[in-house]
């Protein structure tokens, strides 16, 4: 069964990639950010954006709703390409066994910097809006939610910049592919 699961910071381009790589592998994608907005939709009737659930349930709520939503995704059987949301592998409410049956963990890298001008552009999520000091607490945030990406890692793909999002998936795909074959 092929599973995959992409971790990385915000904006690092999971969602982006787990689309190509879906559709090169002719399988379902799933996005947990998009996945947590349906289910919150459907239990509460509220049809709210991940920011908004975030800032109306608090961090510890929403962690615990993003974790049945991740540990639904990387349990069910069949195969899948998920992109999670950059705070999920860090969430302490993901049993570590959900993420040793979820697949081929495939850890997106960015330089920090760059993740933290994309944020930017599209607006300060609540967990840096409220910082005194937004690029500080997203460079402690980049620190402390690497070692879970790597962590689990099988693949660590930094995608080129200059190169177009078709380039750079077709690039994950062959770094897949090597993965593939040392397990063969």
């Amino acid at each position: 069964m092929e599973r995959f699961v992409i971790g990385g910071m915000k904006h690092c381009g999971k969602s982006t990639h787990g689309r190509l790589l879906a559709a090169g592998r002719q399988l379902p994608f799933f996005d947990t950010d998009e996945e947590l907005e349906k289910f919150y939709a459907g239990t509460t009737g509220d049809a709210l954006t991940t920011r908004e659930i975030y800032r109306k349930l608090g961090e510890e709520e929403f962690r615990k709703l993003e974790a049945a939503v991740v540990t639904r995704l990387l349990s069910d059987d069949g195969g899948r390409v998920v992109a999670l949301g950059g705070g999920a592998p860090g969430n302490r409410f993901i049993e570590p066994a959900v993420w040793e049956r979820g697949g081929c963990f495939i850890y997106l890298e960015i330089d920090p910097d760059e993740a933290f001008r994309r944020v930017k552009e599209g607006g300060l999520p609540p967990f840096l809006a409220g910082a005194d000091d937004p690029h500080l607490e997203f460079m402690r945030l980049y620190r402390d939610r690497e070692q879970f990406y790597r962590r689990y890692a099988k693949v660590i793909f930094h995608a080129h910049e200059n190169a177009s999002a078709e380039e750079n998936a077709a690039a994950l795909a062959k770094e897949v592919e090597c993965y593939e074959q040392q397990l063969r």
